[in-house]
């Protein structure tokens, strides 16, 4: 399978930046994986989008996840967001990002 664009957005950017030891290697090798397979085992679309999905990354028993938008036709992956899982994680997301 050809190999897709990863592309970050700045707030994925500085919400990855912000990230240290366990919790940054984790965040940043599932990203990298995104390249190879944009949809792996346990990403899940997001209810009321077509285009943004999640996987959900546990690092040290605390729950963490990666958001990104998947463009088929020009094989990119942005990555929107990654984030500890709280009741903010989702808040202000739409497609066309």
């Amino acid at each position: 399978m050809a190999r897709y664009r990863v592309i970050l957005t700045p707030a994925a950017q500085r919400q990855l930046g912000k990230l240290r030891g366990p919790e940054f290697a984790a965040m940043r090798g599932v990203i990298l994986a995104l390249a190879d397979d944009p949809r792996p085992a346990g990403a899940t679309r997001l209810s009321g989008s077509r285009d943004l999905f999640r996987v959900q990354v546990r690092v040290d028993g605390r729950p963490w996840r990666v958001v990104f938008q998947l463009r088929t036709k020009s094989r990119e992956v942005v990555v929107t967001r990654v984030a500890a899982r709280n009741e903010r994680t989702y808040r202000g997301m739409r497609s066309g990002i």
